[in-house]
Order: C-alpha cells, then sequence, then structure tokens
C-alpha cells in the first residue's frame, strides 16, 4: 500500500523561498528547481551519484538534467512541495556546502 504524503503546511511553504535561496520555487508551490555549474564534467557526475544514492536511501527521486557540467534539479511530488521534497532540497544544499568545489548555484 503506498503512503500518502501530505503537502507542506501553508505556513511552512511561506519560509521556503528565505530557507532556500537559490532554489527556484514555484508560485504555486508545486515545485522547486536548481541550476548548479561544476567546473568539471566529471564532478557533475559524482555530485549525482551522491545525490542519487541518498535519494534511493529515502525512497525519494529528484528530476536531474545533466547537460555538460550542468545539473538542473527539480523536486515535486504531486500538487504541491512535500516533506520528502525539502528533505532532498537540504541535502543538496548541504553537499554543496560541504565539499563539491568548483560547483556554482545558479538562481
Amino acid at each position: 500500500m503506498t503512503k500518502l504524503i501530505k503537502p507542506l503546511p501553508k505556513k511552512d511553504q511561506a519560509k521556503l523561498e528565505k530557507r532556500f535561496p537559490h532554489w527556484k520555487i514555484a508560485p504555486d508551490f508545486s515545485r522547486a528547481t536548481l541550476t548548479i555549474v561544476f567546473t568539471r564534467h566529471v564532478d557533475a557526475i559524482v555530485f549525482i551519484a551522491r545525490l542519487g544514492i541518498y535519494a534511493e536511501v529515502h525512497q525519494h527521486h529528484p528530476e536531474m538534467l545533466l547537460t555538460q557540467a550542468k545539473i538542473k534539479l527539480t523536486v515535486s511530488t504531486s500538487k504541491q512541495l512535500t516533506a520528502p521534497d525539502v528533505l532532498i532540497m537540504k541535502h543538496v544544499d548541504e553537499l554543496l556546502k560541504g565539499g563539491d568545489k568548483g560547483a556554482t548555484m545558479l538562481t
């Protein structure tokens, strides 16, 4: 049986843009996107692998589009962002702060 994931409460939605300033939050809170540019293509691939392991463990997978050394990430569950989406966003920010050198977040 699939567990129903509830959308974030309105009070938490309002805090997302301040908490994740590099992420582009859709006006209807249906998704969040982030573009990351790496110095080297191989660094982007390593980042995807690291995020992919986390996503697999937590059974929540963002959309990841790799073009050369640029990754576009999109998180969304259904009609509105959910707590698992926020966990992915937080983990991405932690990966980038924790040593993925040569990475630049674009807004």
